[in-house]
């Protein structure tokens, strides 16, 4: 994520700062990416991970026609620049389609990396891009981020992470899964890279392709030296997973961040649960969206402005030097001091 935040799109997107033109070539990007993943996903999912396959709830292909249509016009499917994929997005395509003839489970990484991504942060994007392109209330432009299906996003990936967390695999599957998860944040980034390079970004480039793949071979050989097969990474899921439960605030705050969590400045602390949590947190793509440090100051500024923290005296559990900032702290204690000073009189 910290490399996706130094992409100048998404460092700038997370600011509310977006092109309007770099924002339909995004469109246009993510529209042949997810044409591609579902149709594999449609072919292959219910073979090999069915209890992970979720068409009606994630699908963004007909969200995102819509979205195009609003951008590009009505006959946005006969325009050139519509229907031809650049070659970034032409490279991840391409990637998706190996694996689906390859190894069709490891499109589970692509999938956990897109839409977990996508959902984890598309409020916040909304958002952001509704202010930014001066759009009006609702989804119109937008509706890739509006998951309709989806009352509660964290039930849903609640509900997702368990189902792959009770996914029966080989051993050596669990490592490809991390390892082809690695692939497809790359591949992501290189999405933005190239939107940097059409934006004149001074000393913008995109990476080879060949360096994003290589992540694949990089991430078994550690593997392989760590004497370990990728199941102690699917371990650490579950561990960062109850680090975020005890770090929400377990006063007042019900079921949001630790609003201690941030104290000038400092980021809260989000799940990512794939490849040392780099992959799920969406900043704009994969969460890997898409990369976080961003989103979460954007997180954590909206907790702010709704007053979410632990309240008096209840913060003394577990903060007590917030709790002493407070006014009914000072105004108790004054009281003690009157009615000590009252005693020693008498």
């Amino acid at each position: 994520h910290t490399a996706a935040e130094n992409v100048h799109f998404v460092n700038n997107f997370i600011n509310g700062i977006i092109d309007r033109e770099l924002y339909k070539d995004l469109l246009t990007g993510l529209y042949h990416t997810y044409v591609t993943l579902e149709q594999l996903l449609e072919e292959h999912a219910p073979t090999f991970f069915p209890t992970l396959h979720f068409p009606k709830e994630l699908s963004r292909r007909e969200a995102l026609e819509e979205d195009m249509e609003y951008w590009h016009g009505y006959n946005w499917k006969t325009r050139q620049e519509c229907s031809t994929p650049s070659p970034a997005v032409q490279d991840y395509i391409d990637r998706m389609k190996e694996v689906g003839r390859l190894d069709p489970l490891l499109l589970l990484s692509h999938a956990y990396t897109r839409y977990l991504g996508d959902l984890s942060g598309g409020k916040v994007l909304s958002r952001i891009a509704r202010r930014a392109l001066h759009l009006g209330k609702g989804y119109d432009g937008l509706q890739f981020y509006n998951f309709d299906s989806i009352p509660s996003a964290k039930l849903f990936k609640d509900k997702y992470r368990t189902a792959m967390d009770e996914l029966v695999l080989k051993p050596n599957e669990v490592g490809s899964l991390v390892a082809e998860a690695n692939v497809a944040f790359a591949l992501n980034m290189r999405v933005f890279e190239e939107l940097d390079v059409k934006g004149g970004v001074e000393g913008a480039r995109v990476r080879n392709v060949r360096e994003a793949l290589s992540y694949y071979d990089i991430e078994m050989e550690q593997q392989k030296k760590e004497g370990g097969d990728g199941s102690s990474r699917r371990q650490s899921w579950q561990g960062v997973a109850e680090e975020e439960e005890e770090a929400k605030c377990p006063f007042g705050f019900k079921g949001g961040p630790n609003p201690h969590g941030h104290i000038g400045g400092a980021v809260i602390k989000k799940t990512e649960r794939l490849v040392d949590d780099s992959n799920e947190e969406s900043f704009l793509a994969p969460s890997p969206s898409s990369t976080e440090a961003g989103l979460r100051k954007e997180l954590s500024a909206s907790v702010g402005e709704k007053g979410g923290r632990c309240p008096w005296p209840f913060v003394f559990f577990h903060d007590p030097i917030m709790g002493m900032k407070d006014w009914q702290t000072w105004f108790v204690i004054g009281l003690a001091l009157c009615w000590c000073y009252h005693v020693v009189m008498q």
